[in-house]
């Protein structure tokens, strides 16, 4: 999957994911709403205990960390959300993974399909990766006439796997679409219209106070509808803050949504934002061959850095072994010169899990 947005907050959301990412037509409009559901979805049917909540809960593993390499179809011709992710099946696997001292000398696949359908002169409107229950997909969207994309759909589709062949890449499944610019058609809710009105109004009314915060909007709609308060975790004013929203949702006759207060760590957004980078690059050979066996990575920076690997092997001794032995690649890798510029001295942990989130190593 592609990107790229990173943030901390001390709770996952869907509405920094709203903001950072970035969507260039009404098309991705529609593209992003299935995005923000699925993940909404996957939020409200999944709980699990707050010590292991590495999915779900952003203080021991970012929930959007895990969904962008598990759910998104993203947009290459904006941003491209690239994800990380390992998992070879025997420990003598190991020995054959020279991608590790290689990866700075090519650039990702998905780039590299992209820029090869263009230059040959294909209308490609956008291309995605996604992975999601294992199952991995490179989905490309073709622009122009539907007659334009009957005849050009075959010869894209070889050019597209003759790209993942040379690379060995014999995981990812390929989808070719038609965009459709009537299906993709964006029409703006009228609700939002009035909630983009109120933001300017809370936004006017804080400054007025000369209350300094990062954000403050509505987010969602009807029942699920509140405002998004976003500050510095060093704020001493929320409650007045707060004060000043519910007075301008009232005045407006929206006095019953609630305000959800996210503290932001800008030491740690930036740490954030420099470890999903990190998992870009180890990842992009480990995710297209299937002999590693892919299932999803993650990653955490509180309260340090640590990787996750979740992998589909059982647990065994044997698979422990490889586990010490995989962990030990990687973090050669992670000490070369090229990723200790990235890294920053920042301490980190690697860890990987078999099936049913055992830990392995």
């Amino acid at each position: 999957m592609k990107k790229r947005f990173n943030s901390f907050k001390d709770d996952s959301s869907l509405e920094k994911l709203n903001k950072e990412l970035v969507w260039t037509s009404n098309r991705k409009q529609k593209q992003k709403q299935r995005l923000l559901e699925a993940i909404d979805q996957l939020e409200q049917s999944e709980s699990v205990k707050p010590e292991k909540d590495i999915f779900f809960k952003k203080q021991n593993r970012p929930l959007r960390n895990i969904v962008y390499c598990g759910i998104a179809l993203v947009i290459l011709s904006g941003a491209f959300v690239s994800s990380a992710f390992v998992s070879p099946a025997m420990a003598q696997v190991v020995s054959k993974i020279p991608y590790l001292g290689q990866i700075f000398k090519k650039e990702s696949v998905g780039t590299e399909i992209i820029n090869t359908l263009r230059k040959k002169g294909y209308k490609i409107d956008s291309l995605g990766q996604t992975y999601y229950g294992g199952k991995k997909q490179i989905e490309i969207s073709v622009d122009g006439s539907e007659k334009y994309f009957k005849r050009v759909k075959d010869d894209i589709n070889k050019i597209t796997k003759d790209i993942l062949e040379a690379r060995n890449y014999d995981s990812y499944k390929v989808k070719i679409t038609w965009y459709d610019p009537v299906q993709y058609e964006y029409k703006p809710d009228p609700r939002q219209e009035k909630y983009d009105k109120i933001n300017q109004e809370i936004d006017a009314e804080l400054k007025k106070r000369n209350y300094h915060v990062l954000d403050a909007s509505i987010a969602g709609f009807d029942s699920d509808a509140r405002v998004a308060l976003e500050v510095l975790d060093t704020e001493k004013h929320i409650e007045d803050i707060k004060q000043v929203i519910s007075d301008v949702l009232v005045k407006n006759n929206e006095g019953k949504k609630p305000i959800k207060v996210y503290k932001i760590n800008l030491k740690k957004q930036e740490q954030e934002g420099r470890w999903g980078n990190i998992l870009d690059d180890v990842g992009e050979d480990l995710l297209g061959k299937e002999e590693y066996h892919v299932k999803m990575v993650g990653y955490s920076v509180h309260p340090e850095p640590q990787v996750f690997i979740y992998t589909s092997l059982s647990y065994s001794e044997e698979n422990k072994e490889f586990a010490n032995e995989l962990e030990g690649i990687i973090d050669e890798f992670l000490q070369t010169d090229d990723m200790k510029v990235k890294i920053k001295g920042d301490p980190y942990k690697i860890i990987i899990y078999a099936k049913g989130k055992k830990k392995l190593n």
